[in-house]
């Protein structure tokens, strides 16, 4: 990105009263990044919930996709 042209910030807050660090953030562009890996974010297609302690990890991948929508409405 950088050789391109790109001027970023590497795991940086978006906005200072935020609670959250994204990826890359583009301040020109006012643009950040979010990489939302399968394990951790419940991809659909290939998240499986363990077979022990099932319902944490149920309650946690919830817990962070509802921690995601949050901090995407508020950036929008």
């Amino acid at each position: 990105l950088h050789s391109r042209g790109l001027r970023f910030f590497k795991s940086r807050r978006p906005e200072p009263t935020l609670r959250s660090v994204a990826d890359l953030v583009f301040p020109r562009a006012r643009v950040c990044v979010f990489v939302d890996g399968c394990y951790w974010h419940g991809c659909p297609i290939h998240f499986r919930v363990p077979k022990r302690n099932g319902a944490w990890w149920t309650a946690k991948i919830e817990g962070n996709r509802a921690r995601d929508a949050r901090h995407t409405h508020a950036l929008t």
